[in-house]
C-alpha cells in the first residue's frame, strides 16, 4: 500500500508541475489576447517559475539511461563467484543476475533494465569480508530480486530523477523540497520493509552469523578502503606506477593494528549510527538485534578470504577502478618514489597550521605549544557542530600526531638520516642507519595526548637525530 502511495505521490508531482505551468500559461495567453501585456508578461514568468523546474527535469528524465560501470565479471573468468551467485538466487527463489560488475565502493546493488538484472559489487567487499560474509552480502541482494523491489525501482528511477533534478532549481518558493520531503518519507518506510525482508533471506542462504557479521563489517571495511586509498593507493597515483593492490589491501587489513581498529570501529559505528524516519535502511544495530529472532539452517561459516572466489581478477581490473596508471612498481619501491614527498606535504601542513595559529613553524614551536595545552589551537574550530567535545578532542590528537610523525620524519630524511619503509599499520616505518626501526607516529603520539609527556618525547627524538629541540 505505502508502494503504490510512493508512486501516486510521485505522479501527483508532475500533475501538479503540468496543472501550474499549463493553467498559468493559458492565463497569460488570455491576458495577451484581450491586449493586458504586463498581466499577460506576469503571468508567463509564473509559469516559469513554478512549473518551469519540473518541466525541465522531467524532460531530463526521460532520456536518462541507467548504465552498468565498473568490470564485467563473466562466468568463464569467474565461475566460483558464479557458482555461488547462482547457488543463492535458487535459495532466494528467483532469477539471478544476468550482469555482474565489480565497482569501486563498500557496497553492493541490483538494479533491471529493460529486463536485464545487473548486479554491482563492490571491490572493497570482495577484498575485505570473508566468503560466508560475502556470501550473506550477495543473498541480501538476491533477496531485492526475489522480493520483487527492483521492478519498482526500475518503475521510479526516472521519476525520482526528476523530482531530485526539479528540487535543485526550486530556490524561490520551496513547494518542490516540500512534496519532496514528504515523498521521501513515504517511500523511506517502504524501503526499510524492504530491507528487512532482504536480510531474512540473508540469513536464510548464508546463515546467522554470516549475516550479522556482513552487517557489522561492511562499514568499517567502508572505512579502511577509504584510508587504504587516501594512504596507500596516493603514492602509486604520485608515482605514475600500479602496485599489487588487492594485495596491498589484504596487508592493510591482516595488520594486527587494523585488526584491533576494525573490530573497535565496528562497535562505535553500530552505536553512534544516526536515526531518522527518512532513512532508507534500519539501523545496523536493529538489524542485528532482529536477525537473533530469525530462523537459520545449519549453514557453516566459510571463513575463506571473500576474494578467492575472484581469482580471475586481474591487476588491470583493480588499476582501472582506481584510476592508477603506470609500469608495475612494488609497494617498497612507491615508497622510495613518493614517500618523501609525501611526509614534506604533511610537514608542511603543520607549518602552516603553526602559522595560521601564530604558535610557530618550527618543531620546537609545536612541542613548546604542546607543553602549553594548546594542542586546540593547531586545529582550530570544527567544522562539524555536531561533534562532542570528545570526539573533537580525539580528532584534533589524530591530526597532530599524524602531522607530528610527518614532520619528525621528513626531517630525518631530508637530513639522510632515516629512510623511509613501508608499515601497513599506519605511517611509514623509519630505518635508521644501524638497522633499527623507528616508528613515529607511536614515538610522538604520547606528547599530542599528554603535555606532561612532551619533555620526555623530546628527549627521544634528540637521541635519534632530530637537530634544534
Amino acid at each position: 500500500m505505502r508502494a503504490v502511495l510512493a508512486l501516486v505521490m510521485l505522479a501527483g508531482f508532475f500533475v501538479l508541475a503540468v496543472a501550474l505551468a499549463g493553467g498559468l500559461t493559458a492565463i497569460a495567453v488570455w491576458r495577451f489576447s484581450i491586449g493586458d501585456v504586463e498581466g499577460g508578461t506576469w503571468m508567463l514568468v509564473l509559469a516559469v517559475v513554478f512549473g518551469g523546474p519540473a518541466l525541465w527535469a522531467t524532460l531530463r528524465a526521460v532520456f536518462a539511461r541507467p548504465e552498468p560501470g565498473g568490470v564485467r565479471m563473466t562466468r568463464d573468468a569467474h565461475p566460483e563467484l558464479w557458482r555461488h551467485v547462482d547457488e543463492l538466487a535458487r535459495v532466494a527463489g528467483t532469477r539471478g543476475p544476468d550482469d555482474i560488475r565489480l565497482v569501486d565502493g563498500a557496497n553492493a546493488s541490483v538494479w533491471e533494465r529493460r529486463g536485464v538484472r545487473y548486479l554491482e559489487l563492490g571491490l572493497p567487499l570482495v577484498a575485505g569480508l570473508s566468503v560466508g560474509e560475502l556470501r550473506s552480502v550477495l543473498a541480501h541482494e538476491l533477496g531485492h530480486y526475489g522480493g520483487g523491489h527492483t521492478q519498482l525501482a526500475a518503475v521510479t528511477y526516472r521519476a525520482k530523477l526528476a523530482l531530485e533534478l526539479a528540487i535543485r532549481t526550486d530556490r524561490a518558493f520551496g513547494m518542490l523540497s516540500a512534496w519532496a520531503a514528504l515523498y521521501a518519507l513515504v517511500a523511506a518506510s517502504e524501503s526499510r520493509d524492504h530491507e528487512r525482508f532482504a536480510d531474512e533471506v540473508a540469513v536464510a542462504a548464508a546463515g546467522r552469523d554470516a549475516a550479522r557479521r556482513a552487517l557489522l563489517r561492511s562499514g568499517p571495511v567502508g572505512e579502511a578502503w577509504h584510508d587504504y586509498v587516501t594512504s596507500y593507493v596516493s603514492l602509486a597515483v604520485a608515482a605514475g606506477r600500479t602496485p599489487p593492490l588487492l594485495e596491498g589491501f589484504r596487508s592493510y587489513l591482516s595488520h594486527p593494528r587494523r585488526v584491533h581498529e576494525l573490530r573497535d570501529l565496528e562497535r562505535e559505528m553500530a552505536e553512534r549510527e544516526p536515526t531518522s524516519v527518512f532513512d532508507s535502511h534500519p539501523p545496523i544495530r536493529e538489524r542485528v538485534a532482529a536477525m537473533a529472532s530469525l530462523s537459520s539452517g545449519d549453514v557453516p561459516i566459510d571463513e575463506r578470504p571473500g576474494w578467492t572466489l575472484l581469482s580471475g581478477v586481474s591487476p588491470e581490473a583493480a588499476s582501472v577502478l582506481l584510476g592508477v596508471k603506470g609500469p608495475f612498481a612494488t609497494w617498497e619501491e612507491l615508497v622510495s618514489l613518493s614517500g618523501p614527498a609525501q611526509v614534506r606535504r604533511y610537514a608542511d601542513a603543520l607549518r602552516h597550521a603553526g602559522r595560521v595559529s601564530k604558535i610557530g613553524e618550527r618543531l620546537p614551536d609545536v612541542l613548546a605549544a604542546l607543553e602549553r595545552g594548546q594542542l586546540h589551537q593547531l586545529t582550530g574550530a570544527p567544522v562539524d557542530a555536531s561533534l562532542t567535545p570528545q570526539q573533537v578532542h580525539e580528532a584534533a590528537v589524530e591530526t597532530v600526531t599524524e602531522l607530528l610523525a610527518c614532520a619528525v620524519a621528513d626531517h630525518l630524511v631530508t637530513a639522510n638520516r632515516a629512510t623511509l619503509e613501508i608499515n601497513w599499520g599506519g605511517l611509514f616505518v623509519l630505518r635508521l642507519p644501524d638497522g633499527a626501526a623507528l616508528y613515529p607516529d607511536d614515538l610522538v603520539a604520547p606528547a599530542v595526548r599528554d603535555a606532561n609527556r612532551v619533555p620526555e618525547v623530546r628527549l627521544r627524538l634528540q637521541a635519534v637525530g632530530v637537530d634544534g629541540l
